[in-house]
């Protein structure tokens, strides 16, 4: 349901969400959350632009979050990167249905609207406080 690309930003934004204290280099990000540099270089700037990360350059740049933790629900990062798809219209097509949903449709668009609203109330803040020591969030993780 959620895109590759949208589970790399998530784990960026735990790591830095984690690491609040200073700026991370975009090979810090990579190697603590398992991504390849060069994609997450491209999911970091989306995260800038969306305004959820704020970048630094210079000697001591790095990646910090733009606001605290407990202030960017999860749905924030997944909009900016990979909108949740809803169903609004038949998918199929049919002449008629328009925006009467089958039955089928309506319950899988409910589905996504009850993802929507769980991530809209879930701040990063709450990720980070909900991990303890034997499940790291995606860090350091073992092959």
């Amino acid at each position: 349901m959620l895109s590759q690309t949208t589970e790399y930003a998530l784990r960026a934004v735990v790591h830095l969400a984690k690491n609040p204290e200073q700026p991370q280099t975009a090979i810090d990000i990579a190697d603590a959350t398992r991504v390849s540099p060069g994609y997450l270089s491209k999911v970091m700037q989306s995260l800038v632009r969306g305004k959820i990360v704020r970048s630094q350059r210079g000697l001591h740049g790095g990646f910090r979050l733009s606001r605290d933790p407990s202030e960017i629900p999860v749905l924030e990062v997944i909009n900016c990167v990979g909108p949740i798809p809803r169903i609004t219209r038949c998918p199929l097509g049919i002449p008629g249905h328009g925006e009467k949903l089958c039955s089928l449709h309506r319950r899988l668009d409910d589905a996504m609207l009850a993802i929507e609203r769980s991530f809209g109330t879930t701040t990063l803040a709450e990720l980070v406080e909900q991990s303890d020591d034997s499940f790291p969030l995606c860090e350091h993780i073992q092959p």
